[in-house]
């Protein structure tokens, strides 16, 4: 069956799908035409020969669209009236019948969709599952908290159907490839022989499986939360993969369907995991959104989903969900560059620093993975303000707010030490490549602040004794090299330091 194109599929899967139709639009025609456009000889030492031993120059060559049943058997060039032309010289007009077509069987989408649930139950025994959904709500369920008891019920007894539980088979599986890719490929974590021998392996053939049946399953319109749910499981994975213009596609075909999708009325158990979904999508869509400087497809309006703030177990994603609400269409195209006709001001990102500086709640009861995601998080926000700022020509020597001075990174690696040296390296590393890129951001904005602006004793007196800037670049640095990602992100500080310490000299 061929694979229908997704309408926001982007250009690298319809190039796929161009390339591949051209391929086998090209050999089918050769084998339509009798051999007469594969250059095999007639006999008279030439393969453009035609009855009577003639060459003729390759760019006259005319094929037809089918050849007769003589020619083909002959291997003979043919024409494209019936009778053809040579059978007609043969005095064989009566036997130039048309070539018989034979049909290969095609499969119907009921069928194909039948072989790909066959497979992923194959591939997803129940041990396996039970172990990456006990490991989903224990390690990353407290950042995103997208399924539930209930709804997990739901989809293991609709995933038994061959006929309709496809959808639902599918979101187990790309959900147990980001647990076996995300938190069992780290060595704290992984717990070998209790569910997988080679969990990443497994991880990368499960993600690859469930891709693969992604691109082959037409769409359904309008989407159902399953497909919404299986999309943004394949980001993850292509996330954790470093694939990341497959990961951007996969965010942006999720957000879009979450748009479409309308739950059903008096249905609590898919309104609340749209709610959940929306807003994981929308923290998602915007990190990746400052990271790679890309637009925006959620927005938050009065239609939007309500976050539940009241419910005590989801505080630290509520948290997070507040720190990117400021992050609007407004301070991603000023982020971008983008042209307008409006001259921001200062005061134009002081709401913004507002309520990142103010969405952790004190006092709260927070998971490990959720206060190193947060604490990261929060103050990577405020190096992408002071970022802005300094570019902005906001920034000045000395200010009573610090973070309006050009010596702001060195508060904000200081807050970083404080606020992570306790936690276990495993809360960081759950987090993937994403949580290493915003550690760089910090670093990177360290050492241009201690290449660029000397320490006066003032500053220097801030600082708890035995404790330098320089030791909290060291700190950073350290547990860049712990982190997924590290390889890239730790050769590409190291060659920041040489570029603004040459910068300096020159200077």
């Amino acid at each position: 069956m061929k694979p229908l194109s997704h309408p926001h599929g982007g250009g690298q899967y319809m190039d796929f799908e161009a390339s591949g139709n051209t391929h086998n639009a090209g050999s089918g025609a050769s084998g339509a035409s009798g051999g007469s456009g594969n250059g095999h000889g007639n006999g008279n030492g030439n393969g453009n020969g035609n009855g009577n031993g003639a060459k003729r120059p390759f760019s006259h060559r005319f094929q037809v669209p089918r050849a007769c049943e003589r020619c083909k058997r002959l291997r003979r060039g043919c024409s494209e009236f019936r009778p053809c032309l040579r059978c007609i010289n043969a005095g064989l007009r009566d036997q130039c019948h048309p070539t018989t077509i034979s049909y290969m069987p095609v499969s119907s989408p009921q069928d194909s969709a039948a072989g790909d649930h066959q497979r992923l139950i194959e591939l997803l025994p129940d041990h396996i599952l039970e172990y990456c959904l006990q490991r989903f709500f224990e390690i990353l369920h407290p950042t995103i908290p997208l399924l539930t008891a209930r709804y997990v019920a739901q989809l293991r007894h609709a995933a038994q159907d061959p006929e309709r539980g496809l959808e639902s088979i599918c979101v187990l599986a790309a959900m147990s490839a980001q647990v076996l890719l995300q938190v069992e490929s780290s060595p704290q974590e992984a717990h070998p022989g209790e569910a997988v021998d080679n969990p990443e392996t497994f991880g990368r053939h499960l993600f690859e499986t469930a891709t693969t049946i992604y691109e082959t399953t037409p769409r359904r319109f309008p989407p159902t939360i399953e497909t919404c749910l299986f999309t943004f499981f394949l980001y993850a994975c292509a996330a954790r993969l470093f694939h990341h213009s497959q990961a951007f596609r996969f965010l942006r075909e999720s957000t879009t369907m979450v748009e479409l999708f309308r739950p059903p009325e008096g249905d609590e158990i898919i309104q609340l995991v749209y709610r959940r979904l929306f807003w994981v999508l929308l923290i998602s869509e915007r990190s990746h959104a400052v990271r790679y400087r890309r637009q925006l497809t959620l927005a938050i309006t009065d239609t939007s989903p309500k976050l539940d703030s009241e419910d005590a177990a989801n505080a630290g994603f509520w948290s997070l969900a507040s720190l990117f609400r400021p992050l609007d269409t407004f301070f991603l195209a000023l982020h971008n560059r983008e042209v307008s006709s409006t001259v921001p001001t200062w005061e134009a990102l002081l709401s913004v620093e507002a309520a990142v500086d103010s969405a952790m709640k004190p006092g709260q009861n927070l998971h490990s993975t959720q206060k190193a995601n947060l604490h990261v998080t929060q103050l990577w926000l405020r190096v992408i303000i002071w970022q802005l700022r300094l570019r902005l020509g906001h920034l000045v020597e000395t200010h009573q707010q610090l973070s309006l001075t050009f010596r702001y990174p060195i508060e904000i690696a200081r807050d970083l030490v404080l606020s992570t040296h306790e936690l276990p390296l495993d809360s960081f590393r759950v987090h993937g490549v994403g949580l290493t890129e915003k550690l760089y951001d910090i670093a990177s904005a360290l050492v241009d602040v201690l290449a660029r602006v000397p320490l006066t004793l003032t500053n220097a007196a801030r600082l708890p004794v035995g404790n330098s800037p320089n030791d909290d670049l060291e700190y950073v640095k350290a547990l860049i090299r712990k982190l997924p990602g590290h390889a890239t992100y730790d050769d590409l500080l190291d060659k920041h330091m040489e570029q603004a310490l040459r910068s300096t000299d020159h200077a």
